[in-house]
């Protein structure tokens, strides 16, 4: 696989242009030098500051060796083989500490210099250092054959070419090893069918001198890789002090595998930063960004969120899986009342129609589908949203980047200028951006938005909290979804149970109210890896703006009146749509209780 290497590196950090690094590659073919040293040859970067950059980049320490010698009892705990090969050198050991320099911090040498080091008690601690400081060094401590004449020994040439042929063998052989080594710590991360998209992943002369794929970018990929396989919504790469946790968010619960070895908590961090074009030199802040993959022939988006923490970048991953989003109207899990309303109010010319619910409740997945829906080359619309998540043809969607002065209140304004018919708003935060959507409802325009509240009554009352008069709430809004997720029963070990006395008496229900109804649970199979559920679906309430809940608005009543005057217009609620989905046997008591309430 294709990888962001050095050159990609620091032409985004600026430190050499992209005519600078195309000149040296075609340099480093020619000479056979690494990438770095091409660029320093031809003057395009200082050889401290390309080490500098690189020391960095892995999160170690950086060392001049300015003055530096090394004493017998230093050089004999490495010998000339392993020296030449990692390129590095044992420069102190006090303190229970041994310190390493090497220019070349690659996977292999951080993995396996410890194995190759007479270490004795002492911890390891591997720093970068300038190439030439090291070779110095090597030719000064750990010499090459030199030539005593045409029979007596090889010529300097062929002990140079022989060096390099042992080398290259034992950097097989330890990759060799330190694959299999990963695939002990995680699991086997070979039958990896991944392409990352876009910039990272197009195959350019760099990858290929550079040499190909290490364990970290292998570990990265299948974290990746068995997130989407396992159906995850969210990867979470924890580190502690000894150890780091893996877990997937599957079906809503997060669940704990076995996580690669705490030593690749920097490494691993990194990498994802560098897949996601995040400076991978800011360690103090968090960042934000988006990688864009094919996994199994699928389109995944994945949105990163990197966290400062005490022993490290705490990692998240959001993983939005566009092949398996359901973006059709008729199969979101609305009851047949509840989609004629839906769609009757999506269908009007004009006026407002807001989704609610807690973070990761399907809220951008239900109003895409209403998009999807109402989709025509004839209409005009437009999206602001944080992040861009699903895509549709003939429609205009913009990112929000307030660093570039795109707002959600000030893209609103421009979108108004642009003619449009329908558009979506990703979420409304602030009283700016509510002003704004709900004048454009009344002037002629849909719009579609999302609002943090617990129940869709609430988001009237939330409307005018954030200072919408009373009666520009009652004249725009056409009707409010509110909605949650609730645990499918695994289709492969569905058996029918009994539902006991206490539990009917608990949600308000006799036993004659279902004694017509078979109950479900998951009895748990390899299917569902033993937890009874597989996949999610989705329970609505849909409240309508009638004549009773306008005039109640107007009237500036509470929100038990407003609940009120929806109760007397057929208005079900989460709980009762949730207790239908219990009785048809798609889900337990246990979620409906968990997941709603009354």
């Amino acid at each position: 696989m294709a990888i962001k290497r050095l050159g990609s590196l620091l032409v985004e950090e600026q430190m050499i242009t992209e005519e600078q690094l195309q000149e040296a590659l075609q340099t480093q073919k020619k000479s056979g030098d690494q990438l770095g040293e091409a660029l320093v040859k031809l003057g395009y970067i200082s050889e401290e500051a390309l080490y500098r950059f690189l020391a960095i980049q892995h999160g170690l320490d950086f060392a001049s060796l300015e003055g530096v010698e090394l004493t017998p009892s230093l050089v004999s705990i490495m010998n000339a083989q392993v020296a030449r090969r990692f390129r590095a050198v044992p420069v102190t050991q006090d303190n229970g500490h041994m310190v390493v320099a090497t220019s070349q911090p690659d996977d292999l040498a951080l993995s396996f210099l410890p194995k190759e080091i007479k270490l004795g008690n002492s911890k390891l601690k591997v720093v970068v250092a300038p190439s030439s400081k090291v070779m110095a060094l090597l030719d000064k401590h750990y010499p090459l054959p030199q030539t005593r004449g045409a029979g007596d020994i090889q010529s300097r040439e062929d002990a140079i070419e022989q060096v390099k042929e042992q080398a290259v063998d034992a950097r097989d052989a330890a990759r060799s090893n330190m694959l299999e080594s990963a695939q002990e710590d995680l699991i086997n991360p070979e039958d990896i069918d991944v392409q990352i998209l876009g910039e990272i992943g197009k195959e350019d002369e760099e990858e290929e001198a550079s040499g190909g794929e290490g364990p970290t970018m292998k570990i990265c990929d299948f974290i990746i890789i068995d997130g989407v396989r396992k159906r995850a919504s969210d990867i979470h790469l924890t580190p502690f002090e000894k150890k780091m946790t893996l877990k997937y968010r599957i079906d809503g619960s997060l669940t704990e595998f076995r996580a690669p070895p705490a030593t690749y908590k920097r490494r691993l961090a990194t990498r994802f930063k560098i897949m996601a074009k995040l400076n991978i030199i800011e360690k103090r802040r968090p960042q934000d960004g988006r990688i864009s993959m094919r996994v199994d022939g699928k389109n995944v988006e994945i949105r990163i969120s990197t966290m400062p923490t005490r022993w490290g970048e705490n990692v998240v991953m959001r993983i939005v899986d566009q092949a398996n989003a359901v973006l059709d109207i008729d199969l979101l899990g609305f009851e047949t009342d509840q989609l004629d309303l839906f769609k009757k109010a999506v269908a009007q010319p004009y006026g407002m129609v807001f989704v609610t619910g807690p973070t990761a409740s399907g809220k951008t997945t239900t109003l895409f589908a209403a998009l999807n829906y109402l989709n025509t080359p004839a209409k005009n619309i437009v999206t602001i949203e944080d992040p861009v998540e699903y895509r549709l043809p003939h429609v205009i969607q913009i990112q929000v980047d307030n660093a570039a002065g795109r707002s959600f209140a000030s893209v609103l304004r421009s979108f108004l200028r642009h003619d449009p018919n329908i558009m979506l708003v990703g979420e409304i935060r602030d009283a700016e951006t509510a002003d704004i959507a709900v004048k454009a409802s009344l002037t002629g325009h849909l719009v579609l938005s999302s609002i943090h509240t617990n129940d869709a009554p609430s988001t009237l009352m939330r409307l005018t909290d954030l200072g919408i008069d009373p009666v520009y709430v009652g004249a725009s809004v056409l009707a409010v979804a509110s909605q949650r997720l609730v645990k499918r029963i695994c289709d492969k070990c569905k058996e029918p149970f009994k539902a006991s006395e206490e539990e009917l008496l608990h949600v308000g229900l006799n036993p004659e109210d279902i004694a017509t109804a078979t109950i479900f649970k998951g009895r748990g199979c390899d299917n569902c890896n033993q937890t009874g559920y597989k996949g999610r679906l989705a329970v609505f309430e849909v409240l309508p703006m009638t004549a009773a809940i306008r005039e109640t608005i107007f009237a500036r009543g509470t929100l038990n009146q407003i609940k009120a005057a929806a109760k007397g217009s057929g208005f079900k609620s989460l709980r009762e749509a949730a207790l239908i989905k219990w009785k048809q046997g798609h889900t337990t008591l246990e979620e409906v209780l968990g997941e709603t309430f009354e």
